[in-house]
């Protein structure tokens, strides 16, 4: 367990000092059975016997052994040389290259795919425990907590996004936020506020950065919700502990809570908006259509609601199902419980101001889901300017599914105040017409789906099974519950036995999404050959076009725990100009092999715009050698901004069209590593000199011990001016805010975690005062 595991031990402590030991026993083996179930439920992973598929085989497990094994080093990974040229690895927030979590599980198991698996099955064990402790907060019985939390720990999401790490990692940290600031709200301390904000920051360091966005949007309206409902709410717990909230301190609250998160998550992202310019055109704001349109989540995709098997029909040969609507973005299960559940919180006690709020902001994240279907993801791109830095639509529906998910907590609290008070028939009859009527349409939708569909798939006869176990096992039970009162004291055994069929069966339907037999014989030999080195130098500067043919066609970057130096790769911050390459093979050759530092006497200085690129291949292609162009530090941090310019000097077009030839010129390398590159080079005239590894702005240089700028060449590498003779070349990389920001963050967390409860109560205090 990470060092954030060990604070959320802590925090579950802290919340059960309140109840008795009889309940704390029975709420921490509550615990362990979400642990057993995670674990047994991916056994294969635990074994070894399964590696994870999709992008966890060709990208987050890949990066993951270059984190661990810096960790073991005791480094942190600031610039990538394996991967695309070189990439700043420590500027993308989902590699959790910084991630205190992602650290620490990296350092005890080192870089192979088995340290990374248990780094994949700590977040989903994070998420159930997390569920568990906000369920129970909000006062659920144990047996809704289990449950729910089982619910949302097997979800569509879960399972659907399961290939990508970083979304199950922003979202694991989820519900301990929402745990945090709501004890905050009710209590009115301060130490939970900072506690939420810190896990917030926590949750950005390994975290899709869309996600880490509208987090951030999902505390603002939970906040607000708390407030208003306590002065509309009929709940008397719920008046108790908020009604004495004033406005002026829940704002102090929530204000914290930012203050607290934004510096924890500051590193990556700072780095992010420096080093991303200039060597990605992924930065910035997304246009419009992208952000409404790619990735949405179709309408008709809400029937997966019934069952997770109808996400895996996009695997078999339906294109046309669904078709704008990705296979990992399409499934929105939450498990049969929980829906009824959530359904029944409303239908008995429809003038609940707290349900109704849950079920409108539930609402509110399926329009945005769905994206340009309806308008309301178009209006918050417009008006919340945060919003138009990602896409992805359908990530939304997440946050739906927690709502659900805590209405449903409230019909648990309903049903179990009906067993203890012998409640009359009405709240049965409710159940079990809620579940006959949710439970009708759940297989109605399935067979709708299954009959429009040219490939019904191998596990047909799996899914029947899974719909006929968890909807018609509902209603049964539903039904025995109405028709023999006696039975009712065994419903919590009875759901939770339920719940843990329906997460059993879902895993298993889900399977294919996941794991794969392909990715466990490519890790098998990747492990047999991985390479922990972070020396380059004893290679010098040999570099292979693309990633070993036995890895398979698809793009990857399984080349990095072997730690051979690839030109394409699977690459997230994307550079027009870098993949354009691979169509000019004079191109590829000069940024390829052993000799790939280039010198002319003559350069032109350009912007690194459309158009002159297209006259920088053009003439390299005529002089079968690359030209050398320049482009100054402010040009190539604007790159994404010249995407349309058009050249207005025709004479700088003209000059790029007589550039001569440069060549290749011999180096000793003196020092690679990650970080740095030294080489002595014996020129012979003043000129320029080409290293084809990657430009970015934290890149410094010095030649013979004197500062030099390190400017941008041939669009996406690094050029220095030399003189004639013997030159030495120092080139060291310094992104932005480091270390400074590295030691602010990890510096705030554990000062939220560490600092002693009564500095707490004095600063709350003070903060009343104010």
């Amino acid at each position: 367990m990470g060092s954030s595991g060990v604070s959320e031990v802590a925090l579950l402590g802290q919340e059960l000092r309140g109840t008795s030991g009889h309940e704390r026993v029975h709420w921490f083996f509550a615990s362990l059975l979400i642990v057993v179930i995670v674990l047994l439920a991916h056994f294969g992973l635990v074994t070894g016997r399964q590696a994870l598929e999709w992008d966890n085989e060709a990208y987050f497990a890949p990066a993951f052994t270059m984190v661990a094994d810096h960790a073991r080093a005791g480094r942190l990974v600031l610039w990538n040389p394996w991967e695309s040229g070189g990439t700043p690895e420590y500027a993308e927030p989902e590699l959790g290259s910084i991630s205190p979590v992602a650290l620490v599980i990296g350092a005890i198991g080192g870089g192979t795919d088995a340290s990374f698996r248990a780094y994949w099955l700590f977040i989903w064990v994070l998420t159930g425990l997390g569920m568990l402790v906000l369920a129970g907060h909000l006062g659920a019985p144990l047996w809704t907590a289990l449950v729910v939390s089982l619910g949302f720990t097997f979800s569509g999401f879960y399972t659907g996004q399961a290939e990508h790490t970083c979304w199950l990692y922003s979202i694991s940290f989820l519900p301990w936020i929402l745990w945090r600031l709501d004890v905050a709200l009710t209590r009115q301390r301060l130490r939970p506020a900072a506690e939420a904000g810190a896990l917030w920051g926590l949750s950005a360091l390994g975290g899709y950065p869309g996600l880490t966005i509208i987090t951030a949007g999902v505390l603002l309206l939970w906040a607000i919700g708390r407030y208003c409902g306590a002065r509309w709410s009929d709940d008397l717990t719920l008046l108790q502990s908020l009604g004495k909230l004033r406005l002026g301190f829940a704002t102090k609250i929530f204000v914290l809570v930012f203050a607290v998160g934004v510096p924890v998550l500051a590193p990556p992202y700072v780095a992010f908006f420096s080093e991303g310019h200039g060597y990605s055109d992924r930065v910035g704001v997304r246009s419009r259509n992208e952000a409404i349109s790619s990735n949405r989540m179709e309408a008709g995709a809400l029937a997966t609601f019934s069952s997770p098997y109808l996400t895996d029909l996009k695997l078999y040969g339906n294109p046309r199902l669904w078709p704008t609507s990705d296979g990992t973005l399409t499934n929105a299960y939450l498990g049969a419980l929980t829906l009824i559940l959530a359904a029944l919180a409303i239908v008995n006690r429809p003038r609940s101001v707290w349900r109704w709020e849950l079920l409108a902001m539930a609402a509110f994240f399926v329009v945005c889901a769905v994206g340009k279907q309806l308008p309301i993801r178009g209006w918050l791109y417009d008006y919340c300017p945060p919003t138009r830095y990602f896409r992805n639509a359908a990530m939304f529906r997440v946050y739906a599914m927690l709502c659900v998910a805590l209405v449903a907590i409230e019909a648990g609290k309903d049903l179990q105040e009906a067993i203890n008070n012998g409640a009359t028939a009405r709240i049965w009859k409710r159940l079990a017409c809620v579940a006959l009527l949710i439970a009708v349409g759940a297989i109605a939708a399935f067979h709708h789906v299954i009959s429009s569909v040219d490939h019904v798939g191998p596990w047909l006869h799996r899914a029947h099974r899974h719909l006929g176990w968890v909807w018609l096992g509902s209603v049964l039970l539903s039904l025995l519950f109405l028709l023999l009162p006696r039975s009712r004291k065994a419903l919590p055994v009875l759901l939770v036995l339920l719940a843990i069929v329906d997460a059993s069966l879902t895993i298993r339907l889900a399977r294919p999404m996941i794991v794969s037999d392909h990715a466990r014989q490519v890790w098998d030999r990747l492990n047999a050959e991985h390479n922990p080195s972070l020396d380059l130098s004893g290679k010098g500067l040999n570099r292979s076009l693309r990633p070993a043919a036995w890895i398979g066609g698809h793009m990857n970057n399984d080349n990095l725990p072997l730690r051979i130096p690839t030109f394409f790769d699977y690459a997230v911050m994307t550079n027009r100009f870098q993949m354009d390459f691979a169509n000019h093979p004079v191109l590829t050759d000069m940024s390829t092999g052993n000799d790939r530092i280039w010198f002319s006497s003559q350069a032109a200085t350009v912007t690194p715009t459309d158009v002159f690129y297209r006259e920088f291949v053009k003439r390299s292609e005529l002089l079968h050698a690359p030209v050398l162009l320049v482009h100054n530090r402010a040009d190539m941090a604007k790159i994404r901004e010249h995407e349309t310019t058009a050249a207005s000097d025709v004479a700088d077009v003209l000059q790029v069209s007589q550039l001569p030839a440069a060549r290749r010129i011999l180096v000793a390398v003196q020092r690679y590593t990650p970080n740095h590159l030294d080489f002595t080079v014996v020129c012979p005239q003043d000129g320029w000199l080409m290293v084809t590894d990657r430009w970015s702005q934290g890149w410094q240089a010095r030649v013979n011990r004197q500062p030099e700028q390190v400017l941008g060449g041939d669009f996406i590498f690094r050029a220095v001016q030399v003189k004639a003779g013997d030159n030495t070349v120092e080139f060291s990389y310094h992104p932005a805010g480091w270390p400074g920001l590295v030691f602010l963050s990890w510096g705030i967390l554990g000062t939220v975690f560490l600092v002693p409860q009564a500095c707490w109560r004095r600063m709350n205090r003070a903060l009343r005062r104010v």
